[in-house]
Parts: structure tokens; C-alpha cells; sequence
């Protein structure tokens, strides 16, 4: 469940309100008049969320003029009523695509934190190849933070937004070259660390023994695609519905930091140790890399676009405090002194009411009333009614 806040001002408060009540059907709206302000509040079901949030963003609101705020609900009481299970299964994101935006941006930021844990991991992912030990190269996938920058890559393409994909795209060369030197300086001290580790490889490779460094230097293979194209599917699911589990991004990890680590490491030891097994060994290990991140991308912004992502709108309503908005001259929905006119709010036009649905009389729950100062409520009277029917008479 998520609640929506819209705040317009008093000049675009008629349309607005007509438009959530009687085009949306928001059937719980809650409306607070400010001095030169409308603020409006309702609920609505996650599933329902990105198609409303586009509906109001293509009316102008929240990019021309207002402002549209996104709350998670943990629990909301009254409850509601169970809705009917729908034939068809939902597919579309249960998040809005600027939620979505927020989070990818903030994981795909350059900072020391992020730094600190891509050494961190290529240094542990180092280790646990030499050693063999599967055990720290999970580790190191835990630590690994380069599923951010990969999914600012693939929503930047899916949603048009050239800086979000350049700089995913820039942040995840930076996150592989730190994997790569921290490989190199790892060949360097390994006479201190595993002074036999070159001959080790070398032997492997002629008895065709697999361990953690000599499988990543082998052709990848129909498996190997299928993890990444997996891989990328499932974190893209993941994002949309607002849960980045570790999971997802051991899942991530698993196909990106190893075989970094690995190039740099194995193509060192080639250089220095003249060898071509270990040098053979990191061509291959780079072979599968790029492999992993082309198609992880590629798998990732598939699912955005299953998904229904859309891009965001260029154009975006300055912030400016409520007290600096227009004053409008008049209310809507009230109800005038002589019973002969028409309602005031049928005198408004407005820019945002939906033309192409017929307009339909919301539910007197959700329409207002006049209140002491002859502003609107959120509820209307049934004596109002009984009243206007008998002037009208």
C-alpha cells in the first residue's frame, strides 16, 4: 500500500481534485486547504501506483506545477477489503519508476564506502582463489557492490537518461580496474604469499585439473551464459519491486568480481613469470568477463522494459514554498448562495480534467462540502443534497 501526497495550488485545485476523483476513482481522498495551497492525500495499492503516478505526471502534475510525494505504508488501519484476484497476472513494476530511479542512482554513486568494499572484496576474491577456497569467494561476492553501477547501466538505456547510464557505466570501469590492480598486486607479492602458485596453474592446465583460477580461463560455455542472462533478469525483478536483497547481488557478484580479480592476477603472473598458460588463463578469464557484463545488461533492461518502465519526464516543477503560490480567487465544489445557479465547480476549466473518459458524479463521501470559511471538505452532507434538491424544486 503506498499514499500519495499532491500539492498544487488554489489556481490548478479544481482540476486536480475533479481529475483524482472522478477520472482516477481515488475513492478515499483527503483534501487540506491552505492559505494559497490544496494539499491531497489518499491510498492506493502497489499495483495500481505506476499507472496512477503516469496518468498525473501526463496531466502535468508534479512536472509543470505541483508537487507528487510517494510513501510506503507498513500497515494501514482501517484495512481494506480483499480485491478479487485478477484473471491476468500482474506484471507491471510495483514501484514508480522515479522510486526506482532514487534507488538505482544512490547504488550506482562513486563513494568511499563503495571504494573501500570493491577492494575489500577483490582483495578476499584474491585469496580465495589461490586458495581454492570457495568459502572466501562467496565472501567477497557479499561484499562485492557492483550490482549498482550494472543496473544504472541497464535502466539508464531503458528509461533514455544518458547520465544515469554514463555514469553506471563510468563507476563500473572504475570498480573493474580497482579489481584488476588489486589481481596485479596480488601476482606481485605472491612469491611471499603462494610462492608455487605459477607452477600450480601451469600443471593444472597440462592435467586439465579444474580449480577456482583455471575454470574462469576456459571458454565460457551455454552455462555460463545462462547464469548471466539470469543473473541480470532477476536483479532487474528485484529493483522493481523495491527489494535489493544480497541475494541478488551474489547472484551479481558471482559473475563479475572472481573473474576480475582473476584477470589481473593471472595476466601479471604471465607477464612477470613468462607464462603462457597463466597469461592464457587471464585472456580467457577477461573473455568471460565481458561476456557477463554485456549480457547482464542486456537480460537487466529486458526485464525493465517487461516490466513497463517508462521514462521519466524531462521537466520537472521547481520547488518553491506554498506560501509563494498564487492566490486563486475562488473554491471549488462550493456551493453558492442561490440555489439557481449551477455548482461553481462546473463555471472552472480547467487543463487537467480527462476529456476522453466521460465525467461521472463522484461518491458524495468524496465530495466536499462547505466548511466555516466556505472552503471545501472532504466529505459532503446528505442534508446539503436534501437542501439543493429543494431549492432547485
Amino acid at each position: 500500500m503506498k499514499q500519495i501526497q499532491v500539492t498544487v495550488p488554489l489556481d490548478k485545485a479544481p482540476g486536480v481534485y475533479n481529475f483524482i476523483v472522478d477520472s482516477l476513482g481515488v475513492d478515499n481522498l483527503i483534501q487540506v486547504t491552505m492559505e494559497r495551497g490544496l494539499f491531497l492525500i489518499f491510498r492506493v495499492p502497489d499495483s495500481m501506483l505506476a499507472g496512477l503516478i503516469e496518468k498525473l505526471k501526463k496531466k502535468r502534475i508534479g512536472v509543470d506545477f505541483g508537487f507528487i510525494d510517494i510513501i510506503d505504508l507498513n500497515a494501514s488501519l482501517p484495512r481494506r477489503e480483499s480485491e478479487p484476484s485478477e484473471r491476468t497476472i500482474q506484471r507491471e513494476s510495483t514501484l514508480a519508476v522515479e522510486e526506482i530511479y532514487e534507488n538505482v542512482q544512490a547504488q550506482a554513486s562513486l563513494s568511499f564506502d563503495f571504494l573501500a568494499f570493491v577492494v575489500l572484496a577483490a582483495a578476499m576474491a584474491g585469496f580465495g582463489l589461490v586458495q581454492n577456497n570457495i568459502t572466501i569467494i562467496v565472501a567477497s561476492m557479499l561484499l562485492s557492490p557492483l550490482m549498482g553501477p550494472m543496473l544504472g547501466v541497464a535502466l539508464g538505456m531503458v528509461i533514455g537518461d544518458r547520465d544515469l547510464y554514463v555514469k553506471g557505466t563510468v563507476n563500473e570501469l572504475i570498480a573493474l580496474a580497482i579489481s584488476f590492480a588489486v589481481g596485479a598486486v596480488l601476482a606481485v607479492a605472491m612469491p611471499l604469499i603462494q610462492p608455487d602458485l605459477l607452477s600450480t596453474v601451469e600443471s593444472d592446465l597440462a592435467n586439465n585439473v579444474v580449480t577456482e583460477i583455471t575454470r574462469r580461463g576456459y571458454p565460457f560455455s551455454a552455462l555460463d551464459i545462462g547464469i548471466a542472462l539470469f543473473s541480470g533478469a532477476a536483479v532487474a525483478v528485484s529493483v522493481t519491486r523495491g527489494d535489493m536483497s544480497a541475494l541478488v547481488g551474489v547472484a551479481i557478484s558471482a559473475a563479475l568480481m572472481p573473474p576480475a580479480v582473476n584477470v589481473g592476477m593471472m595476466l601479471t603472473l604471465g607477464v612477470v613469470g613468462a607464462s603462457q598458460a597463466a597469461f592464457s588463463v587471464g585472456v580467457g578469464s577477461l573473455a568471460l568477463l565481458v561476456m557477463n557484463i554485456v549480457l547482464i545488461d542486456v537480460a537487466a533492461a529486458g526485464m525493465f522494459r517487461i516490466k513497463k518502465l517508462t521514462a521519466i519526464v524531462g521537466k520537472s516543477a521547481e520547488w518553491r514554498p506554498v506560501s509563494d503560490m498564487k492566490e486563486a480567487p475562488s473554491m471549488y465544489h462550493t456551493r453558492p448562495d442561490d440555489g439557481g445557479h449551477q455548482d461553481a465547480a462546473a463555471q472552472v476549466t480547467t487543463d487537467v480534467r480527462d476529456e476522453e473518459s466521460p465525467s461521472k458524479e463522484a461518491p458524495a463521501s468524496v465530495r466536499p462540502g462547505p466548511d466555516s470559511t466556505g472552503g471545501p471538505q472532504g466529505t459532503g452532507r446528505k442534508e446539503d443534497e436534501s437542501a439543493d434538491a429543494g431549492s432547485e424544486s
